[in-house]
């Protein structure tokens, strides 16, 4: 197991925050289409906050979802890759567990990266961190989505289209060095960024100053000229998709990613090999020609940047209101001017002008060519009297801006450095490989599960005391635990520098009813000084059903209600040495404090969530008049609620959202699988309230029947009303969802 880095993640695309990944053999599941979601036990009757149900049991009692189920990982966590300190990319941002935590963890790639944890997820799949084992340095790997690398038309374009990218040397572009297949993975290697994206600066900032936006859209146009020159066009540009960094004077760096990787997603037939049926993409950056299907250019990227200037100069988008309408309004409305529509943060006229002229609805009105654009806002910057926009300008410069000063007495383990690109480059010369060549990859699992597959299927014959029985660090030497049976435990002696201690139970779920699915209540108690994980595992397989990670010391793990097949599992308590871009975690010992641990058989409570409902496949029903109340247990939580179909009247969601000891909760409208404006919703006014920002009972825009599914996505992100700027983790505080009949 390895160490987490400090605060170095690599975005890519969180315009899918559902996204799937099949790491196992197991038969894939047919994908129900979003208008007709396979939603859990409906919710009951409304509810408020703390009112007790006909059982007697609080309204705090919460269903957890499961991140993976039936063989599939389901990584949840915004934008990846953005785990700077990571205010939740809008996204999913998201991110994984610990390292601990993925089988895939120590595994080598194609014979030279080693796996040495998940920075996050995109709409294309996971990004591990990978050590270049023959150079020493450190990359980013993205694996394709299991779904996608299964179709052998998918895995030929994302090569064709790597091999395209790989030929971007911009500093401003994130930086494609190698991509292939090997042992069933299909594989990008990628430059590995310091930084946070731009979706979460802009969440945690606010509206931006027009110098500093123009300095970072000025790198952004060097990217796109270079790509355009080279007849590619990116197709999705957005503030999830460019990673700003702080370079070593200071300044804002800025670089794109996942070029290339758009147009594949828009391939024929791809727009539905998605987490069953989601749509991907956001309707605010679409231009006119995207949204009506016509043939895209280099114009269809400077009118997506025309739109995310708009958004980061204003706070708000262009275009409000449901998807559907958003979409309407990029082919036939014209937006208020920036200066006009946000007087009070003084807005140049000369910048309104700009970002109007790059959003005009023909492509032929806009600025033809990207660095048209650049010379202009150059213009506006040097008028405002900023001179270092020069520097932005010069790419042997910004190279040299981006070279970070290590500490000279650091106590802690020196890292790992970042691979360049000419180091990458020498070594694959010195082999004569091509950069698209396939190579053999010796497949190496973690210790963890080292004879999971034998051993783990009969764990040892003992005693159940109520305490863990040592050594139990591998499946073969689970305690048993029987449900309903409180357990202690500690994670005591490490296994190593970089393995902390880890404990396995062994238990039997049964079905709640003949031939169904069996209902597990977990409850973990915290540590004080290290943040735990929980883990589920089948016997005989190595990639993990579930895996739960509060995601701080402190925070106690409870899942009331979580769906499974009925049989053995194996549950694994853990430490989460996910650092979630708070700098560098450690392995630590624990020889003082004890866990609680309780697992039991449950039958759900109407009107309570289920987890897993991550997903609109697997979302919670709730139907008009009707309200459910659940929680968001453990970092990366996501919960998705639905009207089932067949509910003809238009209906309006309403949250009601209580005090969190940590973030705050955004709410998303789904319609049709689009996905609208999410919403933060406040317990009480502690800042300005605005379209991102709302106070509780938040309710949203009408939404119809005849627009497809309406579904709502509820999970954490990083309160701008709070000094916290840490990841938000989980907890057991309930929050209320309602679904009512429009007027």
């Amino acid at each position: 197991m390895s160490e987490s880095p400090s605060s170095i993640s690599i975005p890519v695309s969180f315009s899918d925050p559902e996204i799937i990944v099949e790491l196992t053999p197991e038969p894939a599941r047919e994908a129900t289409p979003a208008s007709a979601p396979t939603m859990a036990m409906p919710c009951g009757p409304r509810r408020r906050l703390g009112e007790r149900s006909s059982s007697g049991a609080p309204s705090s009692a919460r269903r957890a979802r499961t991140p993976i189920d039936s063989g599939e990982l389901v990584l949840s966590t915004r934008d990846i890759l953005s785990s700077a300190p990571l205010p939740r990319s809008r996204g999913a941002r998201r991110l994984a567990a610990a390292a601990a935590a993925d089988p895939l963890i120590g595994r080598v790639v194609a014979d030279r990266y080693r796996i040495l944890e998940v920075v996050g997820r995109g709409g294309m799949g996971i990004v591990y961190k990978v050590e270049h084992t023959r150079i020493g340095k450190l990359l980013a790997m993205k694996l394709l989505a299991g779904e996608l690398s299964h179709s052998p038309e998918v895995v030929r374009r994302f090569k064709r289209e790597a091999l395209t990218v790989s030929r971007l040397h911009s500093p401003s572009t994130v930086q494609v060095f190698d991509f292939g297949a090997s042992d069933g993975l299909t594989y990008l290697v990628m430059e590995l960024v310091q930084g946070r994206s731009f979706a979460d600066l802009l969440q945690a900032e606010g509206p931006m100053p027009a110098t500093r936006l123009g300095k970072i859209v000025v790198q952004v146009c060097s990217s796109l000229a270079e790509a355009h020159r080279k007849g590619i066009v990116h197709r999705d540009i957005k503030p999830d998709n460019i990673m700003i960094l702080a370079a070593s004077d200071g300044s804002d760096l800025a670089k794109v990613l996942d070029f290339g990787l758009a147009k594949l997603r828009e391939a024929e037939g791809l727009n539905d090999v998605t987490s069953h049926g989601t749509i991907l993409g956001t309707p605010h950056y679409m231009a006119p020609e995207q949204i009506q299907g016509d043939a895209v250019d280099p114009r269809a990227d400077i009118y997506a940047l025309g739109a995310l200037m708009y958004r980061a100069l204003t706070g708000v988008h262009p275009f409000a209101g449901s998807p559907v309408a958003v979409l309407a309004k990029h082919l036939g409305e014209r937006p208020i001017p920036p200066h006009e529509r946000a007087p009070e943060l003084g807005i140049p006229a000369g910048v309104s002008r700009l970002v109007m002229r790059a959003l005009e609805k023909s492509p032929r009105e806009r600025f033809q060519r990207v660095e048209e654009l650049q010379e202009r806002l150059v213009e506006e910057i040097r008028a405002a009297g900023s001179p270092s926009v020069e520097a932005l300008l010069d790419s042997g410069r910004l190279r040299r801006l981006a070279l970070r000063i290590e500490p000279a007495n650091s106590v802690a383990p020196r890292p790992l450095a970042i691979a360049t690109r000419d180091e990458v480059d020498a070594y694959e010369r010195n082999l004569r490989r091509t950069r698209y060549g396939l190579a053999g990859g010796a497949a190496l699992l973690l210790g963890l599960l080292t004879g999971a597959a034998a051993g783990a299927l009969a764990p040892r014959e003992a005693v159940f005391a109520g305490v863990e029985i040592e050594p139990n660090d591998t499946p073969a030497e689970a305690t048993p635990l029987p449900l309903g049976r409180s357990a202690r435990g500690q994670l005591g002696r490490r296994i190593d520098a970089t393995r902390g201690d880890r404990d396995f139970y062994a238990f039997d779920l049964p079905a709640a009813e003949p031939g169904g699915p069996g209902y597990l209540s977990l409850r973990v108690g915290a540590l004080p000084n290290l943040p735990l994980c929980a883990m589920l595992y089948k016997p005989g397989f190595a990639d993990a059903v579930g895996q739960y990670c509060p995601g701080r010391p402190g925070r106690d793990l409870a899942i009331p209600a979580l769906k499974l097949e009925p049989g053995r599992y194996l549950l694994a308590v853990l430490q989460d040495l996910d650092s979630y871009g708070a700098g560098q975690a450690y392995v630590h010992e624990n020889i003082s404090d004890q866990y609680a641990l309780l697992a039991e058989s449950t039958v759900p409570e109407p009107g309570r969530e289920i987890e897993p409902d991550d997903q609109i496949a697997t979302a919670t029903a709730v139907r008009p008049g009707h309200a459910c109340s659940a929680a968001l247990g453990w970092a990366h939580d996501e919960d998705v609620f639905c009207v089932p179909p067949g509910e003809g009247s238009p209906i309006r969601w309403t949250v009601r959202a209580g005090f969190r000891e940590s973030g705050v909760i955004e709410a998303t409208p789904i319609q049709g699988g689009v996905e609208g404006a999410p919403v933060r919703v406040h317990p009480e006014p502690r800042g300005r309230s605005s379209e991102a920002d709302a106070l509780s009972p938040w309710q949203s825009a009408p939404a119809g029947a005849a627009e497809g599914s309406r579904c709502l996505r509820v999970r954490l992100t990083t309160d701008p009303w709070s000094s916290d700027r840490a990841a938000p983790s989980g907890g057991s505080e309930p929050y209320v969802v309602e679904a009512d009949v429009a007027p």
